[in-house]
């Protein structure tokens, strides 16, 4: 097992979602959703104005948990889940944190670590996405 990744350990980083990057984001994604694009439209939505696209949170989450296992050797991802509890408005300051909660090695393999972790807004403090993740760095040669 690698001895830089403990238990409990924390690794975050800041992100602000802005407007016009975030909507390219979600028109490369595919996802059209009025709610990121269309500023009357969202507007006239509970929301009030537009909101990030659930891809790139979810994406922005994922990446971090990538970058982070990756700067101990080979690394692959096993699972994610999310849970949306608040849309992110377009120019939120964000903070994106995962926390390790499981290490287990698994011989001719590598080592399992599962993950927690949160997007709060940082302007409220409110979590908006809450994740699991799973992956495993890989036994080198």
């Amino acid at each position: 097992m690698n001895e830089m990744v403990k238990l409990d350990a924390v690794f975050e980083a800041e992100h602000v979602f802005d407007t016009e990057s975030s909507q390219r984001f979600a028109r490369m994604a595919g996802d059209l959703n009025p709610m990121h694009h269309d500023t009357a439209h969202a507007a006239a939505s509970r929301f009030g104005r537009l909101i990030a696209s659930g891809t790139e949170t979810t994406a922005r989450m994922m990446g971090l948990n990538a970058t982070h296992f990756a700067q101990f050797g080979p690394t692959v991802g096993l699972e994610f889940s999310f849970r949306f509890r608040r849309a992110v408005p377009m120019e939120a300051r964000t903070l994106i944190r995962w926390t390790i909660t499981e290490i287990e090695p698994k011989p001719d393999l590598g080592t399992i670590v599962a993950c927690a972790g949160t997007l709060t807004l940082l302007d409220t403090g409110v979590i908006a996405l809450e994740g699991t993740s799973k992956g495993v760095l890989l036994e080198t040669a």
